[in-house]
């Protein structure tokens, strides 16, 4: 089993801690986009489901299978 296929780790920045200091967030934001651009990251996998299957998600949440983002579709 890989080990990212073992990862329940759940990371996140409160990018709301820089909006008063807009040197530091558009530094990293120029950062990010160089590095995605030149394919030396990819943004997490993103899984979509319509609003009406909300419990699916829920279900593959509770899996621990899933990898990346999850988002319910008005």
């Amino acid at each position: 089993m890989c080990i990212r296929d073992r990862s329940k780790s759940v990371l996140a920045f409160n990018l709301s801690y820089l909006f008063d200091r807009t040197d530091i967030l558009s530094e990293g934001m120029t950062d990010l986009m160089t590095w995605l651009r030149a394919g030396e990251i990819t943004p997490p996998t993103v899984t979509t489901y319509p609003l009406d299957r909300v419990a699916d998600a829920h279900r593959d949440i509770e899996s621990g299978k899933t990898i990346g983002k999850l988002v319910l579709l008005p």
